[in-house]
């Protein structure tokens, strides 16, 4: 009978034990969770991450190429709605037929009479700009969020006073790194077919 007392005592204390050792996690589960755990978090923050930095990227080359879209239209317009190419702000060439050696601006005479010259002013930190005698005041086609460079014509003669004046500019948005994502640069250009009436 003390047999069967004693195999009673050791069986409850073995279950005791048994739901003691189950109820709760070890040490190294504990470790190997917490790993885990930090591991997902840091995979989700760096896709998170990712994903603001090239969305800052995308909408600054989207306003890069906006403006240089608007600015592309706008000139385009002057030039085909003028009534021919006059002498620019430096009073002599009307057409340098070299393309080669491109000019910095070019000048046309509106329906109006008035003349319109397009050319980057300021010359430092410039933007595009249109000079009309109608209003002795510039009117710039580009803003002040894009440094614009390279503004370049490149105007040649052709049969019965017909002219192909091409348009090149650059620009830009944030530091002088390219590889910074908070800087885009990008280069337009189109060219016009005109004639001189």
């Amino acid at each position: 009978m003390q047999e069967k007392s004693n195999q009673k005592a050791y069986n409850k204390n073995m279950r005791k034990t048994h739901i003691n050792t189950l109820s709760g996690f070890t040490l190294i589960e504990l470790i190997v969770v917490t790993a885990l755990t930090v591991l997902v978090m840091m995979t989700v923050t760096t896709m998170f991450l990712t994903f603001i930095i090239s969305s800052t990227k995308a909408s600054i080359e989207q306003k890069v190429n906006s403006e240089g879209e608007a600015a592309l239209a706008k000139i385009e317009f002057i030039l085909r709605n003028s009534q021919k190419l006059v002498a620019g702000l430096d009073g002599t060439t009307i057409c340098n037929n070299d393309a080669q050696s491109p000019m910095t601006n070019i000048a046309v005479q509106g329906l109006d009479g008035y003349i319109t010259t397009l050319q980057t002013y300021p010359l430092e930190n410039g933007r595009i700009a249109s000079y009309s005698t109608a209003v002795n005041d510039y009117y710039y086609l580009t803003s002040d969020e894009v440094a614009m460079s390279n503004l370049r014509f490149m105007c040649l003669s052709g049969e019965e006073d017909s002219y192909y004046v091409g348009i090149t500019f650059d620009l830009k948005i944030g530091s002088s790194n390219i590889s910074d994502r908070d800087t885009a640069l990008e280069s337009f250009q189109t060219g016009i077919t005109l004639r001189n009436n």
